[in-house]
């Protein structure tokens, strides 16, 4: 059965609608007009409107911009830089010169300099005091002091050793006062320079103690001092990134650092000369004993030695001489250098100090410190004084 469509003349609309109907004109309410645009608003409320997308819409292929997250500026970044610089505000900070009264390693650098240069310097004031005591402390300082200017003989290093260390202590003193400033690697080197040749100074104390040169023992604890010193100096080359060299010593505690040392080099060895000579006269009751050892004559040497230059050009009668290769020779000779010595002022000299040729520095001769004109004349003395060769010879002294 078939039943009757209650409103034949209402057509059908939307998806209610069949097929076969689509060709039948729909004929909206006015209730469904007004309500359709609505939904459609509601469903949509962000749509932009088509005037408005026309307007936003980039010139030319250009994607518009997202606008879900909105990117942050990049750091403005000057014309022509590199992607990958480091901006100046996240740049390691550097390591600039330091004047060396102004550097980490100052205080020991300094001190150090001091010593070594009161060490060169102590002989000439310590000759002009003109008592006993500072001649002999003057004549301990010339073991470890340079050739220049105390006119030293040294043993503590060799010549050449002792006058770089000289060299290189007063330039860090005289670059301190004038406070230049210096890359890092200047204050490793002149540190290390210090720092090898005090060492070989340093290690001459197994010498002293095994002579028994108890009056060098002040003299070689400046040496070992001073190579501590150098060394800590070394070790502090480096001075902290960013520091712009404010604080440390400036001119005046420079000149106030290297007095300061100078002044405990003049005491020490006054002092060790002072308590030497005390114990060899009350405690061993022989203020001349005879010198132990190759360090006993190198140390006469080192006070003697200078002096010969004085007899540069002349003759003098030489008392005894004998080739030393070893501690128990060298002891043996400072026995006869003593017995020589008794009653009469000599000098003791190595062979290479004489000049002569047939004489080099294994050789030790001593000498009567006295200057004569000829060759005859050294003879007439020796018979004189009831000398006669080979205890008493004549000996040319030449440069």
């Amino acid at each position: 059965m078939t039943k009757a469509d209650p409103n034949p003349t209402t057509p059908k609309r939307g998806r209610h609608a069949r097929s076969d109907e689509d060709d039948e004109p729909v004929v909206e309410s006015p209730a469904e007009e007004t309500r359709e645009p609505q939904t459609e608003e509601a469903e949509k409320p962000d749509e932009p409107r088509a005037e408005e997308a026309e307007a936003e819409k980039p010139d030319g292929d250009e994607k518009p911009a997202d606008t879900t997250a909105e990117p942050e500026p990049e750091p403005a970044r000057a014309t022509g830089a590199s992607r990958y610089e480091v901006p100046e505000d996240d740049a390691p900070p550097r390591r600039v010169p330091h004047a060396i009264g102004r550097h980490p390693a100052a205080t020991p650098l300094l001190t150090a300099a001091g010593l070594v240069t009161g060490v060169g310097l102590a002989p000439l004031l310590l000759d002009r005091l003109r008592f006993g005591v500072a001649l002999d402390a003057a004549a301990n300082a010339r073991s470890a002091a340079a050739p220049w200017p105390a006119d030293a003989a040294p043993w503590f290093a060799p010549s050449w050793v002792a006058m770089l260390a000289f060299a290189v202590a007063a330039v860090v003193l005289l670059l301190a006062l004038v406070g230049l400033r210096v890359p890092d690697v200047v204050v490793l080197g002149l540190g290390g320079v210090l720092t090898l040749t005090t060492a070989r100074a340093a290690w001459a104390t197994v010498d002293v103690v095994d002579a028994g040169l108890w009056e060098l023992v002040p003299l070689c604890i400046l040496c070992v001092l001073a190579f501590g010193l150098s060394a800590t100096a070394t070790a502090r080359w480096r001075s902290a990134p960013g520091s712009d060299g404010t604080g440390g010593e400036g001119v005046g505690g420079v000149a106030a650092a290297a007095l300061a040392a100078w002044l405990v080099v003049v005491l020490v060895l006054l002092a060790g000369a002072a308590i030497a000579a005390s114990a060899r006269t009350h405690a061993f009751g022989d203020a001349d004993s005879p010198p132990q050892g190759l360090a006993g004559l190198l140390s006469v040497r080192a006070s003697d030695g200078p002096a010969i230059d004085g007899y540069r050009g002349t003759w003098m009668a030489q008392l005894a001489t004998a080739q030393v290769a070893d501690d128990v020779a060298a002891s043996a000779f400072a026995v006869v250098h003593h017995d020589r010595s008794a009653g009469l002022p000599t000098l003791l000299v190595r062979g290479d100090d004489t000049g002569a040729p047939d004489l080099d520095d294994t050789w030790w001769v001593t000498v009567a410190a006295q200057s004569f004109g000829s060759k005859a004349e050294v003879e007439n003395w020796c018979a004189e004084n009831g000398r006669v060769p080979p205890d008493c010879v004549p000996r040319l002294i030449t440069d």
